[in-house]
């Protein structure tokens, strides 16, 4: 988001059921594409891997993956976002030349601080055999990859390419996966093959970056210096990458280190009531976040534009404000419905949580923490839309301070809710119904002083 359109009108316009719903299925692998792709990879090789692995290998080859997603999420954030940023700015100023140079030189600092995120955790924190190890910072550094050149993706509309791409990714995880296992070469076989899954889809997305915005590529000895003159053009927006990622598994984290844990082989930690609830709850609400997405980037996007373009063509204040006011309004009431359509969804799962439990071979004592957190989640999906209108009109202060508030609210609402074991799940909850609250509130307030931010706090003249 941030700025960076992708036209997804042409289908979403079309009156016709097949347009809608490739728009929807863009929208969902635009929001959601590597968390759908790993969490259906997993599913898949737990099932065709039961006859070749042992559970406790398939045990570590499941927390290794999700280890992978969570440090592969910190590390890409701050850098996804900053280039995000860049590249809104740019495709404004139509210099498109220049968008594969920030590209290229994210993608180099994500490697960089994916491998040395993966040395610091596997090797160093957890002290991994070589080989397990390896397979951990190859998957690391395929998910940070992958979710960097989703933030690129969204400015490209070659819909059929990019589902292919997460579609060929999914099936050569599986095969490469399955295979590497089957002759012998045990979890850390099955995680190489996975990851070399999603090395396919990366390449595919990233030969569609390349091909769609060609630029002069400098020598590699010229790298250094064009690095160095791109400091992040807001701080505040790098730390508030961070520290969104950050908010995202801090409970997680408090779990994994709790009484709730279990360790398996190599040291490695897991919280079989918390983990499988939390991820269920989380794809619970990707359909509805889709619709907002694609909502955000068509619709959101012409009526800000259009914003835009009356402040540029020196519109009256009147007809400034009024446009304004029309833009809040369809904002609020827009992502408040979206809200009480997922709070009706998570509810009606939460119903039937006891028949999800039994499919997904979840223990009964896990009940009550998936009903928890389908709730929770409902909040998180109001606070997650929220932040992206704020984030779409680049108010960054706020949008850093309501990413440190949900940091300190889910990991202390956590802590403090595990001292008793039946209020497991409910720190989660808490913490998304406060910051959910604050960051709707926040959102309303930011689009009526959208006249402040635009003239004042976003104007370069002003700044200086």
């Amino acid at each position: 988001m941030a700025g960076i359109g992708f036209a997804l009108k042409k289908l979403s316009n079309q009156d016709n059921l097949a347009s809608r719903s490739l728009a929807g299925g863009h929208a969902i692998l635009i929001s959601s594409g590597p968390w759908i792709v790993i969490m259906a990879g997993l599913a898949l090789l737990h099932v065709v891997g039961r006859p070749i692995l042992s559970p406790d290998d398939l045990k570590i080859f499941s927390i290794l993956v999700i280890y992978s997603f969570a440090l592969s999420l910190v590390v890409t954030s701050p850098v996804s976002l900053e280039a995000t940023l860049r590249v809104s700015r740019i495709l404004f100023r139509r210099q498109f030349d220049k968008v594969q140079g920030v590209y290229l030189a994210a993608l180099f600092v994500t490697t960089l601080l994916s491998l040395l995120g993966g040395v610091i955790i596997f090797f160093g924190v957890i002290r991994l055999p070589v080989t397990l190890g390896v397979a951990a910072m190859f998957c690391v550094l395929q998910v940070s990859q992958l979710w960097l050149a989703m933030a690129f993706v969204a400015a490209i509309k070659q819909y059929a390419a990019v589902t292919s791409a997460f579609a060929l990714g999914l099936s050569c995880s599986i095969v490469f996966g399955t295979s590497a296992a089957s002759l012998g070469h045990g979890p850390a076989g099955m995680l190489l093959g996975f990851s070399a899954g999603l090395c396919v889809a990366f390449c595919i997305l990233n030969f569609l970056i390349i091909k769609t915005f060609p630029g002069t590529r400098a020598p590699l000895r010229q790298l250094r210096k064009q690095l160095d003159s791109l400091p992040p053009s807001s701080a505040t927006f790098v730390f508030a990458g961070l520290c969104s990622a950050l908010a995202v598994w801090i409970d997680k984290i408090i779990v994994w280190h709790s009484v709730e844990a279990t360790s398996v082989a190599d040291g490695l930690l897991y919280a079989v009531r918390y983990d499988s609830p939390i991820f269920v709850a989380y794809l619970a609400i990707v359909p509805v976040m889709s619709v907002l997405v694609m909502w955000l980037e068509t619709t959101f996007f012409d009526n800000y534009r259009h914003y835009r373009d009356i402040v540029h063509s020196g519109g009256t204040l009147r007809q400034i404000d009024e446009q304004r006011s029309s833009l809040a309004g369809d904002t609020t009431d827009t992502v408040f419905t979206a809200f009480l359509v997922q709070l009706t969804i998570s509810a009606a799962l939460a119903v039937m949580a006891p028949f999800i439990a039994e499919i997904l071979g979840l223990p009964s004592d896990a009940i009550s923490v998936l009903r928890l957190a389908l709730i929770g989640s409902a909040f998180h999906f109001l606070f997650q839309a929220s932040c992206g209108v704020i984030l779409f009109v680049q108010y960054g202060k706020a949008y850093l301070w309501l990413q440190i508030v949900f940091v300190a609210l889910n990991g202390a609402f956590t802590a403090l809710m595990l001292r008793n074991p039946d209020y497991l799940g409910m720190g989660y909850v808490l913490a998304c119904m406060i910051c959910g609250t604050l960051a709707y509130a926040a959102m309303q307030r930011t689009l009526n002083s959208l006249n402040r931010l635009t003239f004042v706090v976003n104007n370069p003249a002003v700044l200086g």
